[in-house]
């Protein structure tokens, strides 16, 4: 399945979530987001992911890096990434990933 992370995060009000980098405003993209949460998928403990699914979650970064923001992947990889983003995001963050994974919108 096709996942188009190139989606602005909306915040509690449901507008463009927007935080400020060297004094200028800059809107949150998913696609950014989901990248954090790759790139530092098992530096807690307490989540318990072994070597292959830490490896699993650098290859879907690398893949978010070389596709602009699309990631095609198979449904244990949907399950990784929701089990990744569910331990790294508010609910807010984790519940807009969630919906583009099982939503339907996708690219």
């Amino acid at each position: 399945m096709k996942i188009n992370l190139n989606r602005p995060l909306l915040d509690f009000k449901g507008n463009e979530a927007i935080k400020v980098v060297n004094g200028k405003e800059v809107k949150q993209y998913l696609r950014d987001m989901v990248s954090e949460a790759l790139y530092a998928a098992g530096s807690n403990p307490q989540q318990g992911l072994n070597m292959s699914k830490k490896l699993r979650a650098y290859k879907m970064l690398q893949q978010i890096i070389n596709n602009r923001g699309v990631l095609d992947i198979e449904t244990e990889d949907a399950t990784l990434l929701k089990e990744i983003c569910a331990d790294f995001f508010v609910s807010g963050a984790y519940g807009q990933i969630y919906d583009l994974i099982e939503g339907g919108n996708k690219e």
